[in-house]
């Protein structure tokens, strides 16, 4: 007996990121489905985690741009995934609303820092509190509808997982253990790599990183 997995798509979907790459100089080879590159991405983080929780119930919540995506995983397989529509924009119009800046100029201000005292009580305190209530609610839906299946960690994927000291929020509101994901942590770094930039952005490259180990594997 051979477990197969069927997965589909509208077309589409995949003609938009199949010329995305053609227009990169690239050529698709695969078309995976986001849900399994983070699957694969988690084998990455075992030298970050504590042994004893690999084969538990993980939570990985990716929190983009636009989308949040809870993926649950028990002993490194996919169980469960919802997706709502919660990100890093709606922080970056605020920004934009209450300080006049341009779309540009508020990406620019909420990754390099530079706006008023007032930004952190006023405006990146409470987008932190919208983002544990997203996950906090997406955990809801998961444990009622499993059995008996709690999470025993949650790691943090996407840009918003950047943000400072918000995995210490999460786990201080879900008394969960709480991770920021970095996929590169035990990997052997090119000298045209700088660490620090690479490890800002790592959070966000779970589901690239997944999709390269494609051709590992």
């Amino acid at each position: 007996m051979v477990d197969v997995l069927l997965a589909a798509s509208r077309r589409e979907n995949v003609d938009d990121r199949v010329e995305a790459l053609t227009m990169a100089g690239l050529k698709a080879k695969v078309v995976d489905v986001e849900a399994f590159a983070m699957e694969n991405a988690f084998s990455l983080l075992t030298a970050q985690l504590p042994k004893e929780l690999i084969n538990e119930t993980v939570a990985i919540a990716d929190i983009g741009a636009t989308m949040a995506t809870l993926n649950v995983l028990y002993k490194s397989r996919t169980v469960y995934t919802r997706e709502q529509n919660f990100g890093g924009k709606q922080l970056t119009e605020e920004i934009q609303r209450r300080y006049g800046l341009s779309h540009e100029e508020a990406g620019m201000a909420k990754r390099h820092g530079g706006l008023p005292d007032n930004y952190e009580s006023d405006v990146l305190l409470p987008f932190k509190k919208s983002m544990v209530q997203q996950i906090a609610r997406s955990l809801q839906f998961f444990v009622s509808s499993s059995a008996n299946r709690g999470v025993s960690c949650v790691i943090l994927a996407g840009g918003c997982a950047s943000i400072p000291g918000i995995e210490k929020l999460v786990e201080q509101e879900l008394a969960i253990p709480t991770f920021v994901a970095n996929p590169f942590i035990d990997m052997a770094l090119s000298n045209r790599i700088k660490p620090q930039v690479l490890s800002n952005d790592a959070p966000a490259l779970m589901v690239a990183c997944g999709l390269a180990l494609r051709s590992f594997t």
